[in-house]
């Protein structure tokens, strides 16, 4: 019985998974895979106002970002990527959920800053939403 009770009292969530740098590969280092670790998480599933709820479709992989796996990126306008957290990059998804006014559930969105994860909670004032291709 006390199992079930403790199954019921968990706090809603669902899984996801999602990208973290694990390891710097230092200033002249070559990144390799082990730099990166994929882990699987619970992310709250309510979403607040002015936010949405998105499914990453596309992630871009571009040079700038190896600046970004060491602390000391090389540029005043990079901000390192901290260790044991999810990388982010450009991106593309569709909102799931939306608490947002400018965004509806399947509406096609972008970002310069979209996390490394199977889904997320964005502030909606943070996408650009896509043209459909009607």
């Amino acid at each position: 019985m006390s199992e079930i009770q403790c199954e019921i009292a968990a706090e809603p969530g669902m899984i996801i998974q999602r990208v973290v740098l694990s390891s710097r590969p230092g200033k002249n280092g070559v990144p390799v895979a082990e730099n990166f670790r994929l882990e699987q998480s619970t992310m709250a599933d309510t979403i607040q106002a002015g936010q949405v709820r998105v499914r990453t479709l596309y992630l871009s992989v571009d040079p700038y970002m190896r600046c970004r796996m060491n602390e000391d990126t090389g540029s005043d306008y990079l901000l390192p990527w901290q260790l044991s957290q999810v990388v982010d990059g450009g991106g593309i998804g569709v909102v799931e959920e939306s608490k947002h006014g400018d965004l509806a559930k399947g509406d096609f969105v972008t970002s310069f800053n979209w996390p490394w994860q199977t889904v997320a909670i964005l502030d909606g004032s943070s996408l650009q939403k896509l043209a459909s291709q009607d």
